[in-house]
């Protein structure tokens, strides 16, 4: 693949290299993207990109799905392809000289990144913390080093960063700006041809391969046991690919569960959840997704056991999933490695599918937690750039 960022030859105006590593950096990089536009017109964004942030007009010379791994013994299987790609990066943004580097998120392969360029006299972007006050703190000195400033996505981190001496901005979750405060689900159900009678829930297995290889088992096997309770229960699952619909779809015929009402989505995430009764997830970016659709959210995660038994120890929080880390307190159940079992899933999925109750207190907390994201996330994030672009184009 061509290594060369740039378009030769095109109207003056600012050069951005760009890296995101997964769905959720590639939904942020798009809304940025898109308001950075509207202050240049001209502008030029390429590195690695997908394809909401190729819609916005960036341009990738890797595939995002990359850098999409996670957990210790993930990355070094993969250790030898993301040193070269991240070679590959420093080579072509040393060569070309881009007004500013924005890194996007997976802090493992981008504040590296972020480090080498930083040095060489380019200013350098990173947009969303690492889960420093969650697991790792000392990683804020290597942030130090790398970073010209960072974005931030959760209204406490700003403290931390002050605190440090690292130029920081809050701006708010774009994500809590796109979504509606207020649901209409009976309006969702009408488009996916859904009755308003009918029991739904949305299972999210993973925008990772590795995740869906993991998850599939577990969540189909929960789906098999709810079906039990309620015969006519429809299950939505959005895949972000074709090859993470693939897994589970051959998954589904493994587990002899073809005969459930099964309804495979590209895309349409925020659907899904909107029109349904309760949320199943893989923790990650689609717990806070599921918060500001107002659902009743379970979350499961495993990775390999040497993994979690490397990062449990550093860890600083009694949770894993974004909504009770914003809430500060267990508002949502998580059933991590051992504890994610179909029986464990099945029954909290149920507790919610019978108890309304429930459902609409946790609601009201998810939409006091909502309006306190919202912040014109993408704006506030595009005005920070623009002063660091034109500082960069003085000097």
């Amino acid at each position: 693949m061509n290594d060369q960022l740039f378009i030769d030859g095109h109207d003056n105006g600012p050069k951005i290299a760009i890296i995101a590593g997964e769905a959720s950096g590639d939904l942020l990089g798009a809304a940025l993207i898109q308001a950075l536009l509207q202050r240049f017109p001209n502008a030029q964004f390429s590195g690695v990109a997908g394809h909401k942030m190729l819609a916005a007009g960036a341009r990738t010379i890797e595939p995002m799905e990359t850098l999409a791994v996670g957990g210790i013994v993930e990355v070094v299987k993969h250790l030898p392809k993301l040193l070269k790609l991240r070679k590959r990066l420093v080579k072509a943004i040393s060569s070309e000289r881009p007004d500013l580097l924005i890194t996007i998120d997976a802090p493992d392969f981008n504040i590296g990144l972020a480090k080498r360029i930083k040095r060489i006299g380019i200013p350098t972007l990173h947009y969303v913390s690492p889960s420093i006050w969650a697991w790792r703190p000392e990683r804020i000195k290597q942030i130090r080093k790398a970073v010209s400033h960072i974005l931030l996505i959760l209204p406490f981190e700003e403290k931390i960063y002050q605190e440090q001496g690292i130029p920081a901005t809050y701006v708010g979750h774009p994500l809590a700006d796109l979504m509606p405060v207020t649901v209409n689900q009976i309006q969702v159900r009408e488009i996916l041809n859904l009755s308003s009678k009918e029991v739904v829930v949305a299972m999210l297995p993973g925008s990772r391969q590795r995740e869906v290889l993991v998850m599939a088992e577990i969540f189909i096997k929960t789906a098999l046991l709810l079906a039990q309770q309620y015969s006519k229960i429809v299950l939505l699952i959005p895949f972000i690919s074709r090859e993470t619909r693939n897994i589970f779809e051959n998954e589904i015929w493994r587990l002899n569960a073809q005969h459930l009402n099964w309804r495979l989505m590209f895309g349409h995430a925020h659907e899904a959840m909107t029109a349904s009764d309760a949320v199943l997830l893989a923790s990650g970016t689609a717990a806070l997704e599921a918060m500001l659709a107002k659902k009743p959210v379970v979350v499961a995660y495993k990775i390999s056991p040497f993994t979690y038994r490397m990062v449990k120890r550093k860890f600083l929080l009694p949770y894993v999933s974004l909504p009770n880390i914003i809430a500060g307190r267990f508002i949502v159940p998580e059933f991590l490695q051992d504890e994610a079992t179909p029986e464990n899933l099945a029954l909290a999925l149920s507790n919610y599918l019978a108890d309304k109750a429930l459902s609409a207190n946790l609601s009201g907390v998810f939409e006091e937690h909502h309006r306190s994201l919202q912040c014109d996330g993408a704006e506030r994030a595009a005005e920070a750039v623009t002063k660091l672009i034109k500082k960069a184009l003085v000097c």
